[in-house]
């Protein structure tokens, strides 16, 4: 007999499951004695898995301890997931068929992408079971693994036999609550459950870590004589699911200490100020009837500093190590990492590690029994994109395999690369208008220059999706400079978006050119702010998720619209009148779900028959594809694959002006952050304070405010998104006053080593830092 088991009492909107958990699917799927992949989490990893098995006919089965979308479901009441959390702006979403690009999406309400993924399951006959642990791994003479599972639903255990393990269960970290008031000092873990003793305790969360907070606090209380309850607030309806491993140790605390209380349907909901300015936390609870169904809700109130946040869990080391994968202490910072091959095996056979679990780094290598110190450290952006694409490329290492193919070569393709019909479009649009003078023709062809003294060669920059400065190469001067995957002078070859050779700069007596030597996807340059470019018949514009072509000629100019499918959407007259496109524009809107779009980003006019846009400082910027040949100045920022990169003077050359360069670069750094909310400036009188170099602004503080909260107080622009330390979207330099900032912790050090790449001491986390005296900084990424 089936049962719903919607997380919001909407039934319609949720996949009904059987008594054992198994998701009831539109067309059932008989599947085989042995899978071809038994796929573990639920997440945006281990459905892309799922997914991606579907389209390509392998037998597949997704398990969950929880519920599928768990963790997206967990997070706070109307948060809006960002495709780009955690810095992975310039990532691109995996292409497959057309299962997979359903999971393309963008900026959404958590709640609906939740129950829209758990939907998709059931629309689409995915295989799937809720309420599942895998609690161990045992590997058989014929190659197949036997999975040993706990059942939650029936209290039973089960043995689940595949040919291949994917491994997707997702790594958490403190969340920062996102809710009104002031939540600093709430605590993410539980360091000692001594300091609970004497009042009523609240735990907020429904994993793993909130269960052993629980059961410590619970455990301690006994011990101490005090009888005060600790109450466990989770979101679902009900009662959290408890590993295998904790479930004997929590019934005894649940039955014998006799002091749990549960708040299900309960959500933390604003930080007020109590009696003698102690900081309450109020925590709003449903009552349920007598069919589980929420009635009315009451207030709860909890002392601030007598309340956990459990909202993330930890690296699931223990849970790995229990199935013989182990963490290795190696690379360059020797440091105790994950490890895997670079086709995302782990240690076992056939046993793939995918997902947010690798992030922030991870180790590679080809050889596990060799040195771990010269394993290969991979950073990897913790979003929902980078889950994607590690659920798609394992499935395809696994299809290969199946396939009985010796050497696994994985080429993915990623969706926003121009679809085919913007280009088809583009082609069209350009032999309709190839006859006119083309207005553009700086943009497309190298102006003479002769009798120009020589330039001397330059340096290019790889910018991380933060902003922030990543790796240095040389470009050579008198000569050419070749950009690609592999065999150029410049190469990335874990981006597979980039062919073998993909662009090239050359250096001559006129300064440089960037060409498309043919790459997949093209080459695209950053148009300047503000600065009008013209634009032949067939050239792409990308803004946002959107592709705009010119098309049309003479007087009779437009610009066609392909939303990020390649569909076309909209055609755009543009003639003498200047016209405002954007998210929310005077004149076109474009797509007002588009984050990335800004509110007026370019202008378009139609003057002697030339077509004429301007970006309008737009947050994400605008690009134009290179048709073939581009004269490229200094400081110019352009796109290939999946690298930004930023061609800037040599070093030498800019000690004598290292302030204007310095300027130049920071106006370089406005990149495209979708979840930017830029505040009016806010001048402020100098004084005691921080100051923001570049910014004219000093600010007052008062004490216990991180740098990151007293920029947003008074109108500085900044990027933050975790606001806990971990995200490292908010670095900034130390310029003065670094002996008034509080002490680094381990975590703030391993993001700016990590995500950032940048010197903690002389860097810090916006976010992290916070200051007793006068200090100066400088943002680096907005």
């Amino acid at each position: 007999m089936a049962k719903d088991n919607g997380q919001r009492g909407e039934p319609d909107a949720s996949p009904r499951i059987m008594d054992d958990g198994t998701v009831i699917l539109a067309e059932p799927v008989e599947l085989p004695d042995v899978l071809d992949m038994l796929v573990v989490g639920g997440g945006p990893a281990g459905t892309a898995a799922g997914f991606r098995a579907k389209e390509l006919g392998i037998s597949a089965l997704v398990i969950d301890y929880d519920d599928l979308m768990a963790r997206i479901r967990d997070y706070a009441k109307d948060k809006l997931i960002y495709p780009s959390y955690g810095g992975g702006d310039g990532m691109k979403f995996p292409l497959g068929d057309e299962l997979v690009r359903k999971l393309h999406f963008p900026p959404l309400d958590k709640d609906d992408l939740f129950l829209t993924w758990r939907r998709f399951y059931a629309d689409h006959s995915v295989p799937a079971r809720v309420g599942i642990e895998l609690v161990g791994l045992e590997h058989a003479d014929d190659g197949v693994w036997t999975a040993r599972c706990w059942n939650h639903n029936v209290k039973q255990e089960e043995l689940i036999r595949a040919r291949h393990v994917v491994i997707g269960v997702g790594r958490g970290v403190p969340r920062r609550l996102d809710i009104p008031g002031n939540v600093e000092g709430l605590a993410f873990r539980m360091a000692d459950a001594g300091m609970y003793l004497g009042r009523p305790v609240c735990v907020i969360g429904g994993g793993t870590s909130a269960a052993e907070a629980v059961i410590e606090i619970s455990n301690a209380k006994v011990a101490a004589g005090d009888e005060t309850p600790v109450c466990w607030s989770y979101r679902g309806d009900r009662m959290p699911k408890v590993s295998k491993a904790l479930a004997d140790v929590f019934f005894d605390a649940y039955m014998g200490n006799g002091n749990i209380r549960y708040l299900p349907k309960s959500n933390p909901e604003a930080v007020v100020e109590g009696e003698g300015g102690v900081d309450i936390l109020q925590i709003r609870s449903a009552e349920l009837g007598a069919d589980g169904k929420p009635m009315e809700s009451r207030l709860l109130e909890f002392g601030k500093l007598d309340c956990i946040a459990c909202i993330g869990s930890e690296v699931p080391e223990k849970l790995l190590d229990g199935f013989g994968i182990r963490m290795m202490t190696g690379g360059k910072t020797n440091k105790k990492r994950i490890t895997v091959s670079p086709l995302l095996e782990s240690q076992l056979p056939h046993v793939y590690l995918a997902g947010d679990m690798l992030s922030p780094v991870y180790l590679e290598t080809d050889d596990f029994r060799s040195d771990p110190a010269g394993f290969k450290e991979a950073k990897r952006r913790g979003n929902i994109k980078a889950a994607l694409r590690d659920g798609v490329f394992v499935t395809e290492v696994i299809a290969q395999r199946l396939a009985g193919k010796s050497e696994i070569r994985v080429q993915l393709e990623f969706a926003d690369d121009p679809p085919h019909d913007v280009q088809e479009a583009a082609a069209d649009a350009g032999a309709a208008g190839r006859q006119e003078a083309a207005a553009s023709a700086t943009l497309v062809q190298p102006s003479p220059g002769a009798g120009k003294a020589p330039q001397a060669a330059a340096t290019l920059v790889r910018i991380l999706p933060t902003g922030v400065e990543a790796d240095e190469f040389p470009v050579a001067a008198n000569a050419v400079t070749t950009i690609g995957r592999s065999g150029c002078d410049v190469s990335f070859p874990e981006d597979t978006a980039l062919s073998s050779r993909h662009a090239s700069i050359s250096h001559g007596r006129d300064g440089f050119y960037l060409r498309d030597e043919g790459g997949s996807g093209g080459v695209f340059l950053q148009l300047a702010d503000d600065k009008p470019v013209a634009l032949e018949a067939g050239t792409i514009l990308r803004i946002g998720q959107q592709w705009l072509v010119c098309g049309g000629n003479g007087a009779g100019r437009e610009l066609v619209h392909f939303n990020r499918a390649g569909k076309e959407v909209g055609r755009y007259p543009v003639g003498e009148a200047t016209i405002v496109l954007g998210r929310k524009a005077p004149d076109v809107n474009l797509d007002e779900a588009d984050m990335t779009l800004s509110r007026r980003h370019l202008s378009a006019t139609a003057r002697d028959g030339k077509l004429t846009v301007r970006d309008l400082r737009s947050t994400g910027g605008t690009y134009i594809r290179v048709a073939e040949l581009v004269r490229l100045e200094l400081g110019s920022q352009f796109l290939v694959g999946q690298q930004r990169l930023l061609i800037m003077p040599r070093a030498e050359e800019t000690v004598a002006e290292e302030v204007r360069v310095d300027a130049d670069r920071a106006a370089a750094f406005e990149s495209s952050q979708s979840s930017v909310m830029v505040a009016p400036r806010l001048e402020v009188d100098a004084g005691p304070g921080v100051t923001f170099a570049g910014r004219d602004a000093t600010c007052p503080f008062q004490a216990g405010q991180t740098i990151c909260e007293i920029a947003e107080a008074n109108g500085v622009e900044i990027v933050a998104e975790c606001h806990a330390g971990v995200c490292g979207s908010d670095p900034i330099r130390i310029e003065e006053g670094a002996e008034n900032l509080n002490e680094m912790s381990a975590e703030e050090r391993d993001a700016l080593e990590d995500i950032c790449s940048l010197e903690p001491g002389s860097h810090r986390l916006a976010c992290m830092a916070r200051p007793s005296g006068p200090v100066t900084v400088t943002v680096l990424e907005e």
